[in-house]
């Protein structure tokens, strides 16, 4: 299923496992940092524990294919992660299994977030069946070294392979990066209430079309 190649030796992709769940979490704490996550998942216990127990779900669900990133010149620390699901051939885009949100939140901006995500890739896909980067974290200290670009590649390559689309999710500030570097076009934006702590956060979710090679 395509190559997981990264341009720095150092670095190792490989499939995750059950126990890399504390560590993927870790990692999203140290890559969606800006305001907004800072207000909206605030790295606390709960959310520390309801993030392990989504990878632990992800990894065990036939739905999803789930990669980490090791950097095997720092005892193999795990650096980033993705989650891809896969195509369901019914159209099916539910996955087996996903932790609840954890009591606390503002439940407005969750309904607008997750809520928005849902309702835009059911607008926007229907029942084509099509690959769905659902999450893709690199460590801060880890950025511009193309982890990111790699695993967002093996997805699009699996796409183009089958001749579907593939759709993400993606701040507004990622935008450019999806459309210039991976060929991603229409987008539709996830409104989300404005708040003091983090100012207004725009959402986008693109759809790219499978490009012939």
């Amino acid at each position: 299923m395509g190559d997981l190649n990264l341009a720095e030796p150092r670095f190792r992709i490989r499939d995750a496992k059950k126990e890399d769940a504390p560590a993927m979490t870790e990692v999203f704490f140290h890559s969606f940092n800006a305001l907004f996550w800072q207000y909206f998942m605030p790295d606390t216990a709960v959310l520390r524990q309801w993030w392990t127990d989504g990878w632990q779900a992800g990894v065990l669900s036939s739905t999803d294919q789930s990669f980490v990133v090791e950097d095997t010149e720092k005892d193999n620390k795990i650096v980033a992660f993705s989650r891809w699901m896969k195509p369901q051939s019914d159209g099916n885009q539910e996955r087996e299994c996903w932790p609840d949100l954890p009591p606390n939140m503002d439940m407005e901006v969750a309904t607008a977030f997750f809520g928005g995500m849902e309702a835009n890739r059911h607008e926007m896909m229907g029942k084509r069946p099509h690959w769905f980067l659902e999450m893709l974290g690199v460590h801060e200290d880890y950025q511009k070294f193309g982890i990111g670009a790699s695993l967002i590649k093996w997805g699009t390559d699996q796409a183009d392979c089958d001749g579907l689309e593939t759709y993400l999710d993606a701040s507004e500030k990622g935008k450019p990066y999806y459309k210039k570097r991976h060929a991603f076009g229409r987008d539709t934006p996830i409104e989300i209430p404005d708040r003091p702590e983090y100012g207004s956060f725009i959402y986008v979710s693109l759809v790219r079309e499978p490009q012939k090679h």
